[in-house]
């Protein structure tokens, strides 16, 4: 029986991981703080310690090789791992309770977090959240709210700010209703109903940047509360735009204009003020988050 057993560097396969999830070494970096040439040299040592070739340029990315693939569903195990036995032994320790304050969208609140409770309650019951659920962004520099599930990347530079990922976001109707708009000429389309937020024209442009044109006849209704969209979309009414993993959830809701209209591409960001490094229990939370957030997003 052979005693070979390979190299492995913890450093090395958390470094691949962030690669691959970003697509790049620059994107790696911004996460890490690192240099590129310094991931660069990191992910050539691992993939001499491995014998195999974990990445192929296409383009301006990074794409997984097959063996990269193969390797990278078991590296992403060890390190969910990982950090779930730091997570349970943090909200093990007495100090661990307490309240924090959270800051999600109707949507988020809705869909994602009821789901996301009774986890966050087995590794840390003694803390207590406080959901500030509104489409508006919370002041964390005042206090009121700890920790913000953010869809634009905050400019406050003393915040401390982690990508979740990326939502993509299609105009959504019912399917009975795509099924009957005049995909081909949709400004002409007298029966086509978009249902907007409180600024029309931005709303036009917004689809306009996105390959639609639409006149502002045709945004018949505004409403700025996610959850009455949500309803009205499913019933039939009219168009609107929503996540496509919230989407999902409804088999008869159907992006329209697929032809011709690019996705929406929001960058998902965990927000926090710089309390963080000195309050143990925002730092649970937010380690949670960082973990769970697109997981749960993407599961429903």
């Amino acid at each position: 029986m052979s005693d070979y057993q390979p190299q492995f560097d913890w450093n090395h396969a958390r470094v691949f991981m962030l690669v691959a999830d970003e697509g790049s070494l620059s994107g790696a970096g911004r996460l890490m703080g690192m240099s590129q040439p310094t991931l660069g040299r990191q992910i050539s040592r691992f993939e001499s310690e491995l014998n195999l070739t974990l990445f192929e340029r296409v383009g301006k990315r990074l794409v997984l090789t097959q063996s990269g693939a193969k390797l990278y569903e078991h590296v992403k195990q060890m390190s969910d791992a990982a950090n779930q036995f730091a997570l349970v032994a943090k909200g093990q320790s007495s100090d661990i309770e307490g309240d924090v304050g959270l800051s999600l969208s109707q949507l988020d609140a809705f869909f994602i977090f009821p789901d996301l409770l009774p986890k966050l309650h087995e590794i840390a019951p003694k803390i207590r959240l406080e959901l500030d659920v509104s489409n508006h962004i919370s002041d964390l520099k005042r206090r009121q709210s700890d920790l913000a599930i953010r869809y634009k990347r905050p400019e406050e530079a003393d915040l401390i700010i982690k990508k979740l990922g990326v939502e993509k976001v299609y105009l959504y109707g019912h399917k009975e209703y795509v099924a009957s708009l005049n995909e081909t000429i949709p400004e002409f389309d007298s029966t086509l109903r978009i249902i907007g937020f409180e600024q029309t024209d931005q709303l036009q442009k917004l689809l306009e940047s996105l390959g639609l044109k639409v006149s502002s006849d045709q945004i018949s209704f505004l409403c700025d509360n996610q959850l009455v969209q949500w309803q009205l979309i499913r019933q039939g009414y009219a168009l609107g735009l929503l996540p496509d993993h919230i989407a999902a959830k409804d088999p008869n809701l159907v992006p329209a204009f697929v032809s011709s209209l690019v996705p929406l591409e929001l960058d998902v960001w965990l927000v926090c003020h710089g309390e963080l490094h000195t309050n143990p229990r925002v730092r649970l939370v937010f380690d949670f988050l960082s973990e769970h957030f697109m997981t749960s997003a993407k599961a429903g």
